[in-house]
């Protein structure tokens, strides 16, 4: 089933102080590390929210907000509407370890929640729901929509009125080869980046 890749690029960055999209893993600004895995796994990548002009060089189709400062919801609104594809995979712009086979797992996952007439495929990992590591089918936007012109921007509020499937993320762990917690691992702060650097350089099963 063909699957689109929305990345939400429209925080603010506040807390980091600069765009947390073009911090480098690795030598490569994040944001086009993910464009670069996720294309490989998706029928298209888009990037919702965020300035056009700084990431018109990437391969990946910018969207803008219908409802500009509306928060996360507002990015997932946009990616939804423009998508093609039935189903689309989501990621945060700040998620360094959410690549290729993370976001393969998930489209994978999407098969069976479209059988049982899912909606949404939201992975938990050590504990935690990750609505923006997940997959949303579109026939949500009615109900986003609905939500986003009531005011309410709470994320984890909108998605428990879903249909989803909570599967273990330990299971896409083991996919992508990686420690759970690094998978959703986003960065917000300075002390984060460090961490995702430390991360980045250190095999998968050496703790830092």
């Amino acid at each position: 089933m063909a699957i689109t890749a929305v990345i939400l690029a429209g925080g603010r960055s506040s807390r980091m102080g600069r765009n947390k999209a073009l911090l480098p893993i690795g030598g490569i600004p994040v944001i086009e590390k993910l464009v670069k895995e996720l294309s490989q796994v998706t029928e298209t990548v888009l990037i919702a929210g965020g300035p056009k002009e700084t990431y018109s060089y990437l391969e990946a189709e910018m969207i803008s907000d219908t409802f500009p400062g509306a928060g996360p919801l507002a990015g997932l609104h946009a990616g939804l509407k423009a998508a093609a594809t039935t189903w689309s995979v989501v990621v945060a712009c700040d998620m360094p370890f959410a690549g290729r086979e993370a976001v393969r797992w998930l489209a994978e996952r999407t098969l069976q929640a479209e059988k049982e007439g899912k909606e949404a495929v939201i992975p938990v990992v050590e504990g935690r729901e990750q609505p923006l590591l997940a997959a949303y089918r579109r026939s949500v936007l009615p109900g986003l929509e609905r939500t986003l012109k009531e005011g309410q921007l709470k994320l984890t509020r909108w998605t428990e009125g879903l249909k989803a499937d909570y599967p273990d993320g330990a299971a896409m762990a083991r996919a992508a080869g990686i420690p759970a917690e690094r998978i959703p691992f986003n960065m917000n702060r300075p002390e984060d980046y460090r961490q995702a650097l430390a991360w980045a350089e250190s095999p998968p099963g050496e703790e830092v």
